[in-house]
């Protein structure tokens, strides 16, 4: 009885979470939500540290966190939580004695499900991550606050993408809407990081669909064999080259050893004269001598 019971409650259960989950019509919604929880927590906790929010179940898939500055500290040395990055002298508007900055993290399933891409030749290769910054004078009542972003000193946004190297090619930060759509396309700059003047918002690293990029691995192929075909060429010239300087050396050996054995051999001596050598008998084998002959008569 007890197991038939189980799969109605499940089912129940599953379509619960769902609906939770759909309730949220856009990201300002989730945001305010995630205000309120962040204005409890953060009543009587210390200035600079950072605290995670615990949210209900139906947002089991997205982290938050807030921390609070005081502005004279915020003025010096900026504020750097969460991989958000604001950089010093920066000034709010209105002014704020103390300043929350609340930090939200989408999960690899969850960035689809609450954020969409209007260019669906692209995909999430990061978790989404947003931050706003409050007021956070009266923490019963955190209302948002305007930073003075130079554009070139601005807030960068450090993502970490979740494929491998080799599919690290036409990566894009995207700025995501309060409508969950995107909104704009930019480059990242070193480290893959998001650039951004504004004072809030939800920010992601997005890449080419690997379908829209046929040819990608084709041309990888080619490439590859074409360096193989390189490679035995050139081994194959330098193996040819190796073996005629070889038999080059042989032959020039017994050309001289043979030269040896021509001079040892030869019974007429030599003599250098000048920078030649010419042949020299060492003796004379026939003395020279005039013949006589009785049939020639005589001189008396």
């Amino acid at each position: 009885m007890g197991s038939t019971n189980l799969g109605p409650i499940t089912i129940v259960f599953f379509f619960y979470v769902i609906s939770m989950v759909h309730c949220i019509n856009n990201i300002q919604e989730l945001d305010d939500q995630i205000r309120s929880y962040a204005a409890r927590a953060n009543k009587g906790r210390h200035t600079g540290s950072l605290y995670e929010l615990s949210l209900p179940a139906n947002l089991s898939d997205v982290k938050a966190s807030v921390v609070t500055v005081r502005n004279s500290v915020f003025w010096r040395k900026g504020a750097n939580f969460s991989g958000v990055y604001v950089p010093p002298m920066v000034k709010t508007t209105p002014y704020a004695k103390r300043i929350a900055f609340v930090y939200e993290t989408f999960g690899d399933h969850s960035s689809s499900v609450y954020f969409r891409l209007a260019d669906d030749n692209y995909s999430f290769i990061s978790p989404v991550i947003g931050f706003t910054a409050y007021d956070a004078t009266n923490t019963n009542n955190l209302k948002r606050l305007n930073l003075s972003i130079d554009e070139d000193n601005p807030i960068l946004i450090k993502l970490d993408p979740y494929v491998s190297h080799n599919q690290r090619r036409g990566i894009k930060c995207v700025a995501l809407g309060d409508n969950n759509e995107s909104l704009k396309f930019s480059n990242t700059t070193r480290n893959y990081s998001c650039a951004t003047t504004n004072s809030r918002g939800h920010y992601a690293l997005v890449a080419p669909n690997q379908k829209h990029n046929p040819t990608s691995k084709l041309e990888l192929a080619r490439r590859k064999w074409w360096w193989i075909a390189l490679t035995i060429i050139g081994i194959s010239v330098l193996l040819a080259a190796v073996i005629g300087v070889v038999v080059k050396l042989v032959r020039k050996k017994r050309f001289k050893e043979m030269e040896r054995e021509s001079e040892k051999s030869e019974t007429v001596g030599n003599i250098w004269i000048g920078q030649s050598r010419m042949p020299a008998a060492t003796m004379v084998r026939t003395q020279p001598c005039l013949e006589y002959h009785e049939d020639f008569p005589s001189s008396n």
